[in-house]
């Protein structure tokens, strides 16, 4: 694949459906829309906001899977400096263990100063704040949400390091490391959304942030040496 062509396919295009989400998001009730399907007026809250399944598993358990298998993959790059059979793997294991740890903490650092409130915290859902879509300010004397985007999906969006850790190596295993990272993140995210935490553009810029370090990580970090390393394998 030629540069130009990886770069629109895996920045530009991903930026430009970001751009248009955010058009749709801004100019429908789609966020809200969704989120009543999960909200019970008459009881004025989120009925499976703590359920065992949503909180416990999906939750906790699901975002506990993906630090363990961020250990795992910090281990075998340590170990790859004593066990010669890692060695040609050190760059990669390197450059998944990042992702998986920038990824959470970029979107936990914007979360952090982001005004926006979780669906749960608005007035249209049995809460305290007014509800304002992605690029309207809060009004005056509104403290800030700090629930944008969601922390949760990110371990989970995080994984699509996978898809960029593999692409040189097995097409193949690189196409189910992108699915699987896009689903995972996504069932977490979804489960978020199921209690009232967020709203579905919540859980999307949380896919496009993962994405867009996993990408600026792969430049970074890994294209130059897998490059490198399947121009020797070609001329060997």
């Amino acid at each position: 694949m030629s540069r130009g062509r990886f770069l629109a396919l895996h920045l530009a295009l991903p930026l430009a459906l970001a751009a248009a989400l955010l058009v749709l998001f801004e100019l429908t009730p789609l966020d809200t829309a969704i989120a009543d399907r999960f909200y019970d007026p008459i009881e004025r809250a989120f009925p499976l906001r703590n359920t065992f399944l949503l909180e416990y598993v999906v939750h906790d358990a699901g975002k506990i899977v993906v630090i363990v298998f961020g250990v795992f993959v910090l281990g075998a790059f340590v170990a790859s400096f004593r066990r010669e059979r890692l060695r040609d793997w050190r760059s990669v294991l390197l450059y998944v263990f990042l992702v998986l740890a920038l990824g959470p903490m970029v979107t936990s650092g914007w979360k952090d100063i982001s005004p926006k409130h979780c669906p749960w915290d608005l007035e249209m859902y049995g809460g305290h704040a007014p509800h304002t879509t992605l690029l309207e300010p809060l009004p005056e004397g509104v403290k800030r949400g700090r629930c944008f985007p969601c922390g949760q999906a990110s371990g989970g969006f995080s994984l699509v390091a996978l898809y960029f850790a593999l692409r040189l190596r097995d097409r193949r295993l690189a196409r189910r490391g992108l699915w699987f990272g896009l689903g995972y993140g996504a069932l977490l995210g979804f489960g978020r959304m199921l209690q009232g935490a967020h709203f579905l553009s919540h859980v999307l810029t949380t896919a496009l942030v993962c994405w867009l370090v996993a990408l600026a990580l792969y430049e970074l970090v890994l294209r130059r040496s897998e490059e490198a390393r399947l121009r020797a394998r070609s001329t060997a």
